[in-house]
């Protein structure tokens, strides 16, 4: 099997068997804690003429929450199942979803054939990935960029894995965490320092980064919030 046919069944079966029950997509935060965020750090390097894609958008709830401040936005993702999903749950006029594997420069380069350079939004998604696929993934990223778009990555950052390592040993492992291991989804982690490799300098330039976090829709038994630590970064291409 190979890698694109293996995220895609996994995927598949994560969002085919979702029930819509509050709490059970663990990154489906309410988007003033999550694009709101986001936008705050990027919305003054791009141009919000150009299309913005959400790229691994999910069930499109920062989909449409961007979709207010963007004259055009796409949700792209792997699984037909929740591309069906967002157009049910978050359609509005400007915005549209569609199906996008990011193991498919080509299909990336014909999406910019047909829309031209865009932002790029990306939430939680390199390190869903396999280290020996992150460069295709960025090739992908590359070509929607064009000359004009800015990208925006919001990753977990090495911080990460401890903080959830004395999570689960405190409570448990967080039922929606847990439901993403089972369909063999194995998120990892990114460590900060990891972005010079993957964007390296004759390719982009890197225009801010620095720490953030990821809200969560877990609720602890302390009614607190699970909140994940997380890093960003702003980058382009680089100009000839």
């Amino acid at each position: 099997m190979t890698s694109a046919n293996r995220y895609l069944t996994s995927w598949e079966g994560y969002w085919s068997t979702a029930t819509g029950a509050p709490g059970e997509i663990f990154w489906d935060a309410d988007p003033p804690h999550a694009a709101q965020q986001d936008l705050v750090l990027f919305q003054d390097y791009v141009d919000p003429q150009l299309p913005l894609i959400d790229l691994g958008c999910g069930n499109g709830t920062q989909t449409r929450f961007l979709a207010d401040r963007f004259a055009r936005v796409i949700g792209t993702e792997i699984s037909p199942t929740v591309v069906a999903i967002a157009q049910t749950k978050n359609a509005a006029p400007n915005v549209s979803y569609r199906i996008l594997d990011v193991l498919c420069p080509g299909d990336a380069q014909a999406l910019h054939e047909e829309i031209g350079d865009a932002n790029v939004y990306m939430r939680t998604v390199l390190h869903q990935l396999s280290p020996a696929d992150h460069a295709t993934a960025i090739q992908s990223i590359e070509g929607l960029l064009g000359i004009r778009g800015i990208l925006y990555l919001i990753e977990l950052s090495s911080a990460a894995e401890p903080y959830f390592t004395q999570l689960i040993k405190q409570y448990g492992p967080p039922p929606g965490l847990a439901r993403v291991f089972q369909h063999e989804i194995t998120p990892g982690m990114l460590n900060e320092n990891d972005i010079e490799v993957l964007f390296p300098t004759d390719r982009f330039t890197l225009l801010r980064t620095g720490t953030s976090h990821i809200y969560t829709v877990h609720t602890l038994p302390t009614d607190e919030v699970v909140i994940v630590p997380a890093f960003y970064a702003i980058l382009r291409r680089r100009q000839s």
